[in-house]
């Protein structure tokens, strides 16, 4: 049986310290920060995982489920992405790529403000009880990436 290991870090319970940009894509450089909880577990024999993250903020229960799959031929993983706050949006795939060296580099596209922009995620794993995950977009007029979101993810094992 064949099983991804690029992901399996991710695998099982994470408080997870979220930072998001106020203003994305403006020259912002304010902050705000919220806690949430998440929870990760193998799927497909280990060819896919599955979480699904709780928090409160901006005044509302929010829950949102990533399902990483990976293709083991080529080693490319596809996340795919919904929530609570625009569950219109169904299940869509956000980004693809694969790790190198331990790091995850993962691109893609979405629409911000009406607008397609580029998007990337990092995922590093600092140590054996963190892991860390970098949202940017592409900033067409500075010709860089802007991150706008990070999550810092704390094992709750004992």
């Amino acid at each position: 049986m064949l099983e991804i290991q690029d992901f399996t870090f991710l695998i099982g319970k994470w408080s997870v310290l979220n930072r998001r940009l106020k203003e994305r894509l403006e020259n912002c450089n304010e902050w705000t920060e919220f806690q949430a909880e998440m929870e990760t577990k193998s799927i497909l024999n280990g060819l896919a995982l599955i979480d699904e993250m709780k928090s409160t903020h901006d005044g509302d229960n929010f829950i949102g489920l990533s399902l990483r799959m990976c293709d083991p031929e080529t080693n490319i993983w596809k996340i795919f992405w919904a929530d609570t706050s625009n569950p219109s949006n169904y299940l869509k795939e956000q980004v693809s790529g694969e790790f190198k060296n331990g790091i995850g580099a993962f691109y893609g596209k979405e629409l911000y403000k009406g607008k397609e922009v580029k998007l990337r995620f990092i995922w590093k794993r600092p140590s054996t009880q963190t892991a860390l995950w970098e949202q940017a977009y592409y900033d067409e007029q500075k010709k860089e990436w802007e991150t706008n979101w990070t999550m810092l993810f704390t094992s709750k094992k004992n």
